[in-house]
């Protein structure tokens, strides 16, 4: 479990010899999470939902504010998982899993086979990832960011590239994972469904990364996407991420 403050956080872009002008990733972001929930970075392309993420992480630095991750008072320790999955070729599913493990500890084995049970892999452990699909090497890298026992678990958009039976899926794998350790997460994405269906609340960021909405979601776990209820909520969050994007829009025109 962790606690993440984020205050008054700016990341500005410098020009650059293909784009001469700066960029404005984010713009003033202020934010608290803290105990076992998980929160979904909601928005579109532009609004600077992976830039918070790396910054969260430490791969960034901001251009102002400040960022604090901490676990009992110290740095969380963070575990990350990639649109892409990112296993090394050369090693079998169970040994991506032990690579960020004591690869000798009879312990560690007996995790990485209990969390690629989780996700439905134990039984191909022994295969290379060539051997596997696109959304089963994905969830080799789910498996492998919860192995370590994170603080803080950080997940930028890892089914923007699935198909849409995988990605459901996917999501499925993930509540069940996500249920049995309630680590801290932060989970980015552009789909109101995904962030409806994970979250126990919505960061919504408009473009130029400045919050629009911060949606509290009280449904009960797991969750099935045709749920009326989950359909509801979904119906709700929509409607204001379209509200942001029209007010977005007039914005554009008025300048």
């Amino acid at each position: 479990m962790a606690t993440v403050l984020i205050e008054n956080l700016t990341k500005i872009y410098p020009p650059t010899a293909t784009y001469p002008h700066r960029v404005q990733a984010l713009g003033g972001v202020n934010m608290s999470v803290t105990g076992n929930v998980f929160v979904a970075v909601l928005g579109p392309s532009g609004s600077g939902k992976t830039t918070l993420l790396n910054i969260v992480a430490g791969v960034e630095t901001p251009t102002s504010g400040s960022v604090r991750a901490v676990h009992n008072g110290v740095p969380a320790q963070v575990g990350y998982v990639f649109q892409e999955p990112r296993l090394l070729p050369w090693r079998t599913v169970l040994n991506n899993m032990l690579y960020v493990q004591d690869r000798k500890s009879d312990r560690s084995r007996r995790e990485a086979e209990f969390y690629l049970t989780m996700v439905g892999l134990n039984e191909v452990a022994h295969l290379y990832p060539s051997q596997l699909s696109a959304g089963m090497q994905q969830r080799v890298g789910i498996a492998r960011a919860f192995l370590v026992n994170p603080d803080l678990l950080l997940m930028d958009e890892p089914f923007s590239h699935m198909d849409a039976l995988t990605g459901r899926s996917l999501r499925e794998y993930l509540q069940r994972v996500w249920l049995h350790t309630r680590k801290t997460a932060l989970f980015v994405t552009h789909d109101v469904s995904e962030a409806v269906e994970l979250a126990d609340r919505i960061l919504m960021l408009r473009p130029g990364g400045v919050v629009f909405d911060d949606i509290p979601i009280d449904l009960p776990r797991p969750r099935n996407p045709d749920d009326p209820a989950v359909r509801a909520v979904e119906r709700d969050v929509l409607r204001r991420f379209d509200s942001m994007e029209a007010a977005v829009r007039f914005g554009a025109q008025a300048q």
